[in-house]
C-alpha cells in the first residue's frame, strides 16, 4: 500500500458547506426566490472528527487447545499449539506461555516482540531462537519438574530473564524444550506453531498472543513488575485473563486523510460516477495515498470552486487520528451541491464520500449532524487487503467506483459512522 501522506505543503483555504435533502430545501427557500435567482448565502462551520475507538493493539487472542486434542489444557512433550493472525509490515508479535513445571516461569519473545517483516518481506521459518525463558518475579522459585509443589512465597520482584535470576536450577534450554515456526500464507495471514519437544523438561500452557506496533511492550517490560494477567499465566498457566485484557485493547484503527471538497451544480458529478471507472483526475491518488493535491488541481482547472482541509483544530497539519478534528468555515449559497472525498487511511483505496451527486447546501440550520450522508467507497484502483494490514503490493484492480458494502472482498470494513462524525453549525 502507498503510505498515507499528510498534505503539509498545500496552501489551501478550506471552506466548508452543509447539506440537506431536496425536500428540506423547499421548506427553507420560497420558489419565487429561487426563480428570481435571489438565493441567500449563509456562514457555516463544519467539523469533521475521527471518532474511532483508539485501540492500542491490532489483534489478540489465545490458543487453549493443543493440536489434535478436544479440550483445553497444556501441551506436553510431543504436542503443540498452533494459532493464526493477520499482520502487516508495521506490526510485531508478542506471546506468553507458562513453563509448566515452574513457579512463575514463562516463555516469550523480548519485551517488544518480534518483527513480522524483514527487508520488506514477511518472515517465514524457524523462530525458536527468538524465544526466551523469563521469570515473572511474582513467586519465589522452587526446583522445576514434576515434584514442584508450586508453594513458593510471594516474591514481589520484577520480570527478568531466567538466566539472570541465578537460582541454580536447571530449566533446560529453549532449543532443547521447544521448536517454534512461523508460516506466511499470503494476504497478511500468518500461523505460528510451538511444539514441545519429546525430550522437553516441561509442558507449556495455552498461549496468549498479540499483534501490535513498534515501540510497544504489551505483555511485560523487563525490570518492571508483572501485571496481574501475566502473573496468572506465569503461575497457573491460565492464558484467559491476559488474552482478554489484550483483546479489549485491540482492533482496527484508521486515520482520516485531509478532506477535499468541491462545490458544483446538482447535475454535475465532479469526483466520480458510481459504477464507472475512476475519471483519472486524481481520485486514485487521493484514495490510495490520502493526498488530495492532484484532484484539487484538476477540479480548479475544470473551473470548480474547491479546496482541501489538512489543518487540525490543534494547529497541526496532517491526517486525523482518534479524537482529532478538522474545522472548516465557509459562506455558501443555498441550492448548490457539495461533494467530499477523504481516504480511509488504513486501506488500499477506500475513501469517504457523500456520493457522486453530493449533497445540497441548506439555510436555516442551527446545528446538525451530517454523518449519515457519508459512506465508504472503493475506488476500484487497487486490490483490497485485510483492513489495517496492507502491504506494498499495490496490485492494480481495474475496477469501478462503488460502495464498500457492495464489494465482495470478504473483509469486515467499518461503517463510515464508526470512524467519522461530521456536524454543521450555522454561525
Amino acid at each position: 500500500m502507498k503510505a498515507l501522506k499528510s498534505v503539509l505543503s498545500l496552501a489551501l483555504v478550506a471552506f466548508v458547506f452543509t447539506q440537506c435533502q431536496k425536500d428540506e430545501m423547499t421548506d427553507v427557500i420560497p420558489d419565487e426566490l429561487l426563480k428570481k435567482g435571489k438565493v441567500p448565502e449563509s456562514s457555516y462551520t463544519i467539523t469533521v472528527e475521527n471518532v474511532s475507538t483508539p485501540y492500542d493493539y491490532f489483534e489478540a487472542g489465545a490458543k487453549f487447545i493443543p493440536e489434535g486434542a478436544t479440550e483445553a489444557g497444556p501441551a506436553h512433550p510431543g504436542e503443540s499449539f498452533t494459532f493464526g493472525f493477520h499482520a502487516g509490515p508495521n506490526h510485531k508479535l508478542s506471546i506468553a506461555t507458562m513453563y509448566g513445571l515452574s513457579n512463575d516461569g514463562f516463555y516469550a519473545f523480548d519485551e517488544d516482540g518480534i518483527n513480522l517483516y524483514s527487508g520488506g518481506s514477511p518472515i517465514d521459518g524457524d523462530i525458536t531462537s527468538e524465544i526466551m525463558l523469563w521469570d515473572a518475579g511474582t513467586q519465589v522459585n522452587q526446583m522445576p519438574g514434576p515434584g514442584n509443589p508450586h508453594s513458593g512465597a510471594d516474591e514481589g520482584s520484577v520480570v527478568m530473564k531466567m538466566s539472570d535470576v541465578g537460582d541454580g536450577y536447571d530449566y533446560g534450554t529453549v532449543a532443547s524444550n521447544l521448536h517454534a515456526i512461523i508460516e506466511y500464507h499470503g494476504n497478511s495471514w500468518y500461523t505460528v506453531t510451538i511444539e514441545v519437544l519429546a525430550g522437553s523438561t516441561t509442558a507449556i500452557s495455552p498461549v496468549a498472543w498479540v499483534v501490535h506496533y513498534e515501540n510497544q511492550t504489551p505483555i511485560f517490560e523487563e525490570g518492571e513488575m508483572a501485571s496481574q494477567e501475566l502473573e496468572m499465566i506465569a503461575e497457573t498457566g491460565n492464558a484467559g485473563p491476559l488474552a482478554h485484557q489484550l483483546s479489549l485493547n485491540s482492533g482496527y484503527v484508521s486515520p482520516v486523510a485531509p478532506v477535499l471538497w468541491v462545490l458544483h451544480d446538482k447535475k454535475d458529478k465532479p469526483l466520480f460516477t458510481e459504477g464507472m471507472a475512476d475519471y483519472g483526475d486524481g481520485l486514485e491518488t487521493l484514495a490510495e495515498t490520502g493526498n488530495p493535491g492532484p484532484l484539487h488541481s484538476s477540479l480548479i482547472a475544470a473551473g470548480y470552486e474547491t479546496g482541501a482541509q489538512a489543518m487540525r483544530t490543534d494547529g497541526t497539519e496532517g491526517p486525523l487520528f482518534p479524537g482529532q478534528k478538522y474545522e472548516i468555515h465557509l459562506d455558501g449559497k443555498v441550492g448548490q451541491s457539495l461533494s467530499f472525498a477523504s481516504m480511509l487511511g488504513a486501506s488500499n483505496d477506500i475513501f469517504f464520500s457523500t456520493g457522486d451527486e453530493g449533497i445540497k447546501l441548506s439555510n436555516g440550520v442551527a446545528e446538525k449532524v451530517l454523518t449519515h450522508f457519508f459512506e465508504l467507497y472503493d475506488a476500484g484502483t487497487e486490490v483490497n487487503e485485510y483492513p489495517g494490514a496492507q502491504t506494498s503490493a499495490d496490485t492494480e484492480e481495474g475496477g469501478v467506483v462503488r460502495l464498500v458494502k457492495d464489494v465482495d472482498d470478504g473483509y469486515m470494513w467499518p461503517q463510515a459512522s464508526q470512524v467519522i462524525k461530521v456536524t454543521i453549525k450555522k454561525n
